[in-house]
């Protein structure tokens, strides 16, 4: 890309085959196409239904259910086949469905491949889609024209862009068709490039493609995207290796001893082992994931917080490296006016007003230079931070925004750039004009020539000089945040082309502070002593930042900030030993930023960043943990792993928290779910040494397997619980099972049906209330699940009598009430005895 804005234009259109005045031939670009490739994006969303099922049945749990599902239709027991096959296709249609719901969320980017361009071919200007673009293309612009591919401007007139969608930085920048003196560091130094994606704000122009697709900015930005995208998303991979470490255990037990009982010339035997598969295979698991994981999403989403990639719990809880962004973390969302440096003064915001020329200056400017719009109908007002504190400023000394914008007409706007950190306003009141200033203040003090003092303009000597830059330099330290004002009279209206922002007045300085959080000490202390680290971003001078980082208790040294002008000249080298001791970054671009991130990830380090803006998307999507915040955009909502509007510091711990509770809970969830299995192999395996032929049947394994466990997971998963060891998950195994077949022994007929969807059902019910601590006393969602789960062992009751057409003996029922009552009372002698051990 550098060598199109060192060469003059001239240049890149001979290097391209092109001609500034005909363009390239119709007859050429499917060649040129077929060299450089289209200008069409990738996006994931073309992966297809296809794509994602491969990938699903590559996983062995799916493998495993398509083994047993086989067999039992080759050995012809359909109706336990039919089931194992509709859990089977349920369970991998819902996990394609949501791979390819997460992919529509990149897939929304589509639009960038539509969209009509005009183009000079064979000398004629036409109109033809973006994805048609080729290389060497001439491409007019104008006034709001979208950027359709990367351009090397060949003529310019008054151009100022909008590239917030590349480089991240918030303000219009000028550009031009001569090619760049000097070295280039950045996407900011690209003066004489248009990028893909970016807006023409005011001006036209002609531009010849540079590159397109994925080879444009924007098209590198999508591919960092959806390689992080496919990074990132490991839940799912999680579960299946949580399933598969029980599965594969269960799976080769049943099949050896099925091959013993054929070995051994037992072919009667194998309505057990194919019951044992069947059991394997009613297993809801993916249904049970769906549920919980909209379950989650709305709990969190209750608080703010929006919960993009569901593996952001997997992912936050090993985060070492936290990059914060001042504001929302350790400073509140307002800013306040402080301190006036005026008349060689420094004033306080709290003393009395009086009316004086010079201060009624400052605040007019202030508030002429500002977008902020305020609602008198509800009192409020939105725009940014400074924006706001000039016009709550005002308002305290009864002078309002709507009646300086009355007086003061707008009649030109020119705005900051990455040049010009300052902007100005052209105002008409009465018949005279005046261009208002605010903004840096070195940059501000640089374009004036004159000082407003006590309402008289004087020369600006290198003495009064002298005193501003101190003053600037002594309210950083305090912390503050300073912009300076000034202002230049006309007596007729100026234009564009004129040099407006020259021969100024200045007025004064503002020092602005944004408040520290009250409880910041505590939130600092709770970052530290999870082992993690915490680097800050702020847009403020480095005097400031040092004095704010050392309130915050971030850095103890000054030299543990650094200034983003100070890493532009640094090489790979000497920028990885400054992350050493480097705490605090200041007015550092988006490019900059996603370089320090990415070396920290090198180093092994698992990085959580925040961003609003596609700017910041580099840098979210190579940390472990992106967090969109605050004003973000949809694009950036919707591709990075969560996002929270306010407080995203608490509500990255709320996730974090959660998360370490989460995974202890999925471990749970699968001990319970395969103690259950287990006590219906060893109930299978003891009926066939009684030769009990009725036990478990295909009603009592599709109640507590398919169904009752849907329920049940759901107050695991939610519910803190205590930890269960493998040991556990065996001994209640045993418990159960051994119940169950004392129960069933002498009992004959399809009354014994009725025994284990009972037994095991109501074991694993009350084992699963007692351990999750649900209270019986106050009501709860996990307390509504228990009440379904019972409802459904009664409904499942009810329907195997019906089906069975069995009604059961006062003896059975009798047995199976004492069975219930001995796992009440053996679950409370338990939990005493382990809170006595705890103790």
């Amino acid at each position: 890309m550098e060598k199109y804005c060192i060469n003059s234009w001239a240049q890149i259109v001979e290097i391209l085959n092109s001609n500034v005045k005909t363009g390239i031939s119709e007859n050429n670009c499917e060649a040129i196409r077929l060299k450089y490739g289209t200008n069409k994006i990738d996006l994931p969303s073309g992966n297809g239904f296809y794509k994602h099922a491969i990938n699903v049945l590559k996983q062995r749990s799916i493998m495993i259910y398509i083994v047993i599902t086989i067999a039992l239709f080759v050995f012809k027991f359909y109706l336990f086949g039919g089931m194992s096959a509709l859990m089977l296709i349920s369970n991998i249609i819902t996990i394609i469905m949501h791979t390819i719901k997460r992919d529509k969320e990149i897939g929304v980017l589509e639009r960038l491949n539509s969209a009509d361009t005009i183009v000079i071919r064979d000398g004629t200007q036409k109109i033809i889609k973006s994805e048609e673009l080729v290389m060497g293309d001439l491409v007019r612009f104008n006034r709001d024209s979208v950027i359709q591919a990367d351009l090397r401007i060949i003529s310019a007139k008054d151009i100022k862009v909008d590239e917030k969608s590349i480089t991240g930085e918030n303000f219009y920048k000028e550009k031009f068709e001569s090619k760049v003196i000097g070295s280039i560091s950045s996407l900011s130094d690209m003066k004489n490039i248009l990028f893909k994606g970016s807006v023409i704000k005011s001006g036209d122009g002609l531009g010849i493609v540079i590159a397109t697709g994925n080879f444009t900015q924007l098209g590198r930005i999508l591919a960092m995207l959806t390689y992080a995208s496919n990074r990132k998303h490991n839940f799912g991979i999680m579960l299946s290796k949580f399933l598969e470490k029980y599965l594969l255990i269960y799976f080769l037990a049943i099949v050896i001893i099925g091959s013993y009982f054929v070995y051994s010339g037992q072919d009667s035997q194998r309505n057990y082992i194919f019951t044992a598969l069947f059991i394997l295979s009613c297993s809801p698991i993916a249904i049970i994931a769906n549920i919980i994981f909209k379950s989650v999403v709305k709990i969190f989403f209750k608080e703010n917080i929006e919960i993009i990639n569901f593996s952001v719990f997997n992912l936050i809880k090993d985060v070492n490296i936290l990059f914060l962004d001042k504001v929302g973390a350790i400073s509140k969302k307002e800013m306040i006016v402080k301190k006036i440096f005026i008349n060689n003064n420094v004033i306080a915001t709290s003393d009395p007003y009086l009316k004086e020329i010079t201060f009624d200056r400052i605040v007019e400017i202030s508030l002429i230079c500002n977008n902020a719009i305020y609602n008198s109908n509800e009192d409020n007002a939105k725009g940014e931070l400074d924006e706001l504190a000039f016009i709550n400023y005002g308002a305290k000394k009864k002078i309002y925004k709507a009646t300086i914008d009355k007086t003061n007409s707008r009649t030109l706007e020119i705005p900051m750039d990455s040049d010009k950190r300052f902007l100005t306003v052209v105002s008409k009141l009465n018949r005279r004009y005046r261009a208002n200033t605010r903004g840096n203040v070195d940059d501000v003090v640089e374009q004036c020539k004159y000082i407003m003092l006590e309402g008289v303009e004087r020369e600006l000597t290198d003495e009064y000089k002298a005193i501003i830059k101190d003053t600037d330099m002594n309210l950083s330290i305090e912390g503050l945040i300073t912009e300076g004002f000034a202002y230049r009279n006309f007596s007729y209206e100026p234009s564009r082309d004129e040099n407006i922002e020259s021969n100024m007045v200045f007025v004064g300085i503002i020092g602005l502070e944004n408040p520290l959080e009250e409880n910041l000490e505590n939130s600092i202390n709770r970052i530290k002593d999870k082992a993690i680290v915490p680097i800050l971003f702020t847009e403020e001078s480095k005097l400031s930042a040092i004095t704010n980082a050392k309130r915050a208790n971030i850095i103890r040294n000054d030299n543990q900030v650094v200034a983003g002008i100070e890493l532009d000249s640094l090489n790979h080298q000497e920028l990885r030993d400054l992350l050493c001791r480097v705490r605090v970054f200041c007015r550092v671009n988006p490019e900059i930023k996603s370089k320090i991130v990415s070396l920290f990830i090198k180093d092994g380090h698992k990085v959580a960043t925040t961003g609003e803006n596609l700017g910041d998307l580099p840098a979210l999507n190579l940390s472990n943990v992106g967090i969109g915040k605050g004003k973000a955009s949809v694009m950036v909502k919707r591709l990075c792993d969560v996002y929270i509007q306010e407080n995203y510091l608490d509500g990255f711990f709320k996730i974090r928290d959660f998360s370490r509770r989460f995974e202890k809970n999925i471990d749970r969830v699968f001990k319970i779910y395969f103690m259950t299995i287990l006590s219906e192999l060893l109930v299978l395996l003891g009926c066939l040494i009684m030769g009990q032929t009725e036990s478990l049947d295909f009603w009592n394994i599709l109640v507590i397997n398919g169904i009752l466990f849907i329920p049940l997971s759901l107050i695991i998963l939610l519910k803190g619980g205590r930890d269960i060891s493998n040991n556990e998950v065996i001994t209640r195994a045993s418990i159960l099972s051994i119940i169950t077949m004392i129960s069933i022994y002498k009992v004959d007929g399809k009354e014994a049906t009725l025994i284990p969807l009972v037994i095991i059902s109501m074991g694993i019910l009350i084992y699963t209330l007692f351990n999750s601590n649900v209270s019986i006393r106050r009501s709860s969602k996990e307390l509504v699940m228990g009440i379904v789960s019972f409802l459904i062992i009664i409904i499942g009751i009810v329907g195997v009598i019906l089906i069975n057409n069995v009604l059961p003996r006062d003896i059975v029922v009798i047995e199976l009430g004492t069975s219930l009552i001995f796992f009440i009372i053996f679950e409370i002698l338990a939990r005493k005895w382990q809170n006595s051990l705890m103790r």
